[in-house]
């Protein structure tokens, strides 16, 4: 029994879901100026440290500061075929997106997007099955209610040849609040590991792409001081349905956004992951010696 122990705790390490985590960075949206968008930074897996440089976007276009780095994203080991996306505030902050319209025949939305891109263009093309999609929102313990509803239709995760770009669009509930306030967001998705690029790649990210959430029209989006239950007294994770609805597009989109300066240098601190190759190693020499006492 302890043997067989050993091998599926071992087996369930190596083949758990791969995460890509993003952490809110205050420094690049306090710098930018931007009320209306909140900014992310991946780390992890350790991405490298975040560079800013002057940029021209196009021939007779004004220079632009534009910051960004890369990760190491290895797809084709994902052993259940799942992968999170992982939107996390500083330690002392919640996410909180609100607002609130009486007429829900244009109704306000919020975006969370991501795109990451790779020069090595070897992947399927995979268009996610929406739904096969969850959402867990960390309230990190306050017990708020989170109120929205998930726009399917105008949601995706698409694994690309040269990348990959997601978007979750929020509107408000039935009774026309959008309400969110949460610590940490998780996307799971599932996909085919065996269509991605076989290996390790380089993933770049950039602020002149898509790694933020985005405010709701006549509605609110900020980082606010996180006053709830201490993390060593336990937090509470709520997994809400997925809802849907069918809603006309809102007014004018904002998909290309100026890019003012200066942005920052600096990185946000980043968390402390466990080293998963250490611990199944360990797994592994404690399944060796157990193996040799009998």
């Amino acid at each position: 029994m302890m043997l067989s122990g050993l091998l599926a705790f071992s087996l369930m390490q190596l083949t758990a879901a791969i995460e890509i985590k993003l952490h809110a960075n205050e420094s690049i949206a306090s710098l930018m100026g931007y009320g209306d968008l909140i900014f992310f930074q991946p780390n992890e897996p350790p991405a490298s440290p975040m560079t800013c440089s002057e940029q021209k976007p196009c021939e007779f276009c004004d220079s632009e500061m534009v910051c960004g780095g890369s990760l190491p994203l290895d797809l084709s080991t994902g052993g259940d075929n799942k992968l999170s996306f992982v939107w996390e505030a500083p330690d002392d902050k919640v996410i909180s997106i609100a607002t609130e319209r009486g007429d829900m025949e244009f109704p306000p939305r919020t975006r969370v997007e991501l795109e990451l891109k790779t020069p090595d263009c070897e992947a399927e093309y995979q268009d996610i099955d929406i739904e096969t999609v969850t959402l867990d929102f960390d309230d990190g313990g306050i017990g708020h209610t989170q109120s929205y509803t998930f726009l399917k239709d105008e949601s995706f995760v698409d694994l690309l040849a040269c990348g990959i770009f997601t978007r979750m669009q929020f509107e408000p509930a039935a009774d026309g609040i959008l309400d969110l306030k949460f610590k940490k967001l998780t996307v799971t998705a599932l996909y085919d590991s065996q269509k991605m690029a076989q290996g390790e790649l380089e993933y770049t990210w950039s602020t002149s792409g898509y790694i933020w959430m985005r405010k709701p029209e006549d509605g609110s989006i900020e980082l606010e001081d996180f006053v709830g239950v201490p993390p060593t007294t336990g937090t509470s994770s709520t997994a809400l349905p997925l809802a849907t609805t069918t809603s006309p597009e809102v007014g004018t989109d904002v998909e290309s956004t100026p890019k003012p300066t200066p942005l920052p240098t600096s990185s946000p601190p980043s968390s402390s992951p466990v080293n998963m190759d250490t611990f199944v190693a360990s797994s592994f020499l404690i399944l060796a010696s157990v193996v040799g006492a009998m």
